[in-house]
């Protein structure tokens, strides 16, 4: 069996992750496997090079205008069994070379919680009713489908994201005199690091020691990072808040750090809360959309209110204050949540029934 695997690139974002895993996973069932891509982005490149995953470039499809075109041709020649599409431009592209006479089977992927249909939403969705099977990666982005397009409810099978359990293993640790919180996420507006960066504020205000790395800087969002490094600037918070380029070695970056955060406004399912839980980090996290489903109130982390900087600050000073043998609890539970909930072979198996069925 043939499956091709179909995302815009393999830049560093988490749907990329998420797709990168499952090739390899796939490829080790012995199965043929292909992950096909338009931008030349090779973040992940050399990782399905080195686990021997065929991966390329799909000519001309980076061109806007002749993508739909590029990628139907593409497909017509490489005549997959399967396609599997990641994001939502290609798995709307996916789903316009199916309806123009793809003779493949398509499992479209959603990565987000949508927050309000606009016409692009319309036309995608729309589009899906070409799709074989409909795969959200969060029961928030279920409920609103089939609350919007009840006719998807037969299609839809929501798969959450998968933690490589082994390589994001546990870590014993002892908490630093100033603490370390770590942040892993774009650094643009829906991440919400301008919140992030008002509730420090607030917290050095208190006479609270910590200190917050952010890894997420990409030349994408220039002006909003700017944003945020005016906002330092003006409270002072060099020493407390420091944003970073985007990295590779994120296992380190997990092991080094004392408590992990991510204060968007929406999710689907996000991969850094998975990795930090399987690493055994107290996890602070925005109250939206399935993050309630990895981090439990007082067991393993603290959810907050992300519209409210006061709330984020007050969050983070009830973690801060934590006995050792409270913040020892959070650890171990942590990693007890990641091996319930995303094991691999869970998230492998789920995609194997739509595949075979």
């Amino acid at each position: 069996m043939k499956i091709i695997l179909f995302t815009d690139s393999l830049g560093a974002g988490g749907a990329q992750r998420q797709l990168v895993g499952l090739a390899l996973m796939l490829k080790n069932e012995g199965l043929n496997i292909k992950v096909s891509t338009y931008f030349d982005i090779d973040f992940y490149k050399q990782y399905l090079d080195d686990n021997g995953v065929c991966n390329e470039l799909i000519p001309d499809a980076d061109n806007k205008k002749k993508r739909i075109f590029a990628v139907r041709s593409y497909l017509k020649k490489e005549k997959p069994d399967w396609v599997i599409a990641y994001q939502e431009t290609p798995s709307l592209v996916a789903s316009i070379a199916k309806l123009l006479g793809g003779d493949f089977k398509l499992i479209v992927s959603e990565r987000n919680t949508t927050q309000s249909i606009g016409m692009n939403e319309r036309v995608r969705f729309f589009l899906y009713r070409w799709a074989d099977a409909i795969v959200p990666n969060s029961y928030s982005q279920e409920k609103f489908l089939v609350e919007h397009y009840s006719w998807m409810k037969t299609k839809i099978r929501t798969i959450t994201n998968f933690v490589d359990l082994n390589r994001f293993s546990y870590v014993s640790r002892k908490r630093r005199k100033i603490p370390q919180i770590l942040v892993v996420a774009t650094i643009f507006d829906s991440k919400n690091a301008i919140g992030l960066i008002e509730a420090a504020n607030i917290l050095k205000n208190k006479v609270y020691a910590f200190c917050i790395k952010w890894y997420g800087y990409v030349d994408t969002y220039i002006q909003y990072y700017n944003q945020c490094v005016s906002l330092i600037n003006k409270y002072k918070l060099n020493e407390n808040f420091i944003l970073l380029p985007k990295t590779k070695q994120i296992e380190e970056k997990y092991k080094e750090a004392d408590y992990f955060c991510l204060p968007s406004f929406y999710e689907g399912t996000p991969n850094v809360i998975c990795e930090a839980c399987s690493t055994g980090l107290p996890v602070l996290c925005s109250d939206v959309c399935d993050n309630y489903i990895f981090v439990h109130e007082r067991e393993n982390g603290i959810l907050f209110n992300p519209k409210s900087p006061i709330d984020i600050a007050e969050k983070i000073e009830v973690i801060l204050k934590q006995s050792d043998e409270e913040y020892n609890n959070y650890c171990i539970n942590s990693r007890k949540n990641a091996e319930l909930l995303l094991s691999d072979n869970i998230f492998l198996q789920k995609y194997l029934k739509i595949i075979n069925k």
